[in-house]
This record gives structure tokens, C-alpha cells and sequence, in this order.
């Protein structure tokens, strides 16, 4: 059956590394298989990638080896798409990002949408790609869906933050991921992600995601700030189980960085 490289890193006691892939480019998922990372999330939330989009960006994923989950966007009313899960789903996604969770309600209705039975309500098919299109057995799938399609909440609200140790503890949640950049809205001091009370809130969700025995994920920017390099390492030396890495379009700061260093030369 196919893997999923963040939760066999997981098992290996090893973390994994990713990006978010806001270009709507299966080239792009391409590049960053080969470059050796273990995962990529892509956006339907900030980038609006159509689902015919992101449908061949999950099939180039898996055909380079990397492991495609998919950030999902928020609705209107903070309820959970189910429909939109499932087709997701249906298309290989091994996991499914929640932005914006905002309570136990929200998550736990979430989990019914992404696993499947005794853990939730979703109609797990063999028909689908990571059923090998009716190829799998069934019951040997549905195990291996519920623990390899995981379901990973962005913790950027300050209702989450207040009430993360109650969240972290649903069953059927596997990860818990920071989201700093809506979080400095939150606390009243936006777009300072890197200020102490968005830091002290990442903090929070950490220790509340390790209690609970969750994978739990941060996201730092190295191309962007090469600075940041040693507190990837220590949140690594933490246990910290997700290192998000940015996003593909930082790579336009390689070569701003490059073109800098040959003019002044």
C-alpha cells in the first residue's frame, strides 16, 4: 500500500519536511519530490488552485514519491465541507489541513469527515487512487486509511489557543500545526508573527500536541532567513515531528540573495 512519509517518519522517530505549494504547478511537485522532501501541502485556501488542479499535482506527488496533503479553504461560516473532503480524498490526498480551527466542535466534526468507521463517517472505497482503483482489499484499506489520510488542524485562532489542551485530546486528530501569521491578528499585533505573545501562543500548542501524543508541526522560513536554520534544528532536538519549510515561491528569495551577493562584488 502507499506510504505516507510523515507518518512513517513519525514511527521511525525521525521528522519530516515539507512545503506549501502555492504555485498551481504539478512541475513544481515534481521539483520538490526530487529535491527530497517528504511532503508537500497544497493550497485550495490562499492560492484557490481548482480542484482539477490540485487533482494532477496530488498524481504527479505520488508518482515522484513525496506525500500530498491538501490545505482545504475555510468556509464562510466555519462549517466543515465534507464534499469537498472527500472529493480531495477521493483524488489520493493522504491528509486533509484544517485552517482556522476554532474549537472542539469544528475538529470533531472534522474527524467524521476524514476517517472512516469506528473513527468517523467517511465511506472509505477501494475504488478510489489509494485503493489501487478497487485493487485493495476492502477492510485491509480501511485500516490503512485510517492510520496513513491524517487529519491536521492549523491552531490560528485565539479560541483554538484557549482551549488547545481540550482539542489536542480528540481522537481521530493527528496533528496539531501552528499558523503564526493569522495568530499576530489574533492577539492584536498583525504581522508580527515573531512577537512573544504569538510565540508564547505556539509555545501553548506545542506542549498541548506532545501531551496529547499528536504529531505536531511548525512553520519557519529558512530561504527567507537563513538565521532561523538553528531554531528548525532545536524544535527537531524538542520532538517536534513537522518542520513546514515556507513555501515554494520563497525560492524567488535564492536568487534575490544571489543576484545581491554578484552586485556588490
Amino acid at each position: 500500500m502507499i506510504k505516507n512519509r510523515v507518518v512513517e517518519a513519525a514511527k521511525e522517530g525521525r521528522p519530516s519536511f515539507g512545503v506549501y505549494v502555492f504555485s498551481g504547478s504539478p512541475k513544481m511537485i515534481e521539483i520538490l519530490g526530487f529535491a527530497g522532501l517528504d511532503y508537500v501541502r497544497i493550497d485550495m485556501e490562499s492560492a484557490f488552485n481548482n480542484p482539477e488542479t490540485v487533482h494532477r499535482m496530488i498524481t504527479t506527488a505520488h508518482a515522484v514519491g513525496i506525500t500530498p496533503l491538501v490545505r482545504i479553504p475555510e468556509s464562510i461560516d466555519g462549517q466543515i465541507d465534507d464534499n469537498l473532503i472527500h472529493r480531495v480524498l477521493n483524488m489520493g490526498a493522504l491528509g486533509i489541513v484544517l485552517p482556522r480551527a476554532r474549537s472542539r466542535e469544528q475538529v470533531e466534526r472534522a474527524v467524521q469527515a476524514v476517517k472512516g468507521p469506528p473513527i468517523g463517517e467517511r465511506h472509505v472505497t477501494t475504488g478510489g487512487f489509494t485503493g489501487g482503483l478497487g485493487r485493495e482489499n476492502a477492510e485491509e484499506h480501511l485500516k490503512w486509511a485510517n492510520e496513513n489520510v491524517i487529519l491536521s488542524i492549523q491552531v490560528e485562532t485565539k479560541s483554538a489557543i484557549d482551549s488547545i489542551e481540550e482539542i489536542a485530546s480528540i481522537p481521530g486528530l493527528d496533528m496539531v500545526q501552528s499558523g503564526r501569521g493569522d495568530l499576530s491578528y489574533e492577539y492584536g499585533v498583525p504581522g508580527e508573527q515573531y512577537h512573544p505573545l504569538v510565540l508564547e501562543a505556539e509555545e501553548k500548542m506545542i506542549a498541548a500536541g506532545l501531551n496529547a501524543g499528536k504529531l505536531v508541526s511548525v512553520q519557519y522560513y529558512p530561504l527567507k532567513d537563513e538565521s532561523q536554520i538553528p531554531k528548525i534544528q532545536n524544535f527537531v532536538d524538542r520532538g517536534v515531528h513537522s518542520l513546514n519549510l515556507g513555501i515554494d515561491l520563497d525560492v524567488v528569495n535564492v536568487w534575490r540573495s544571489l543576484l545581491k551577493d554578484i552586485s556588490t562584488r
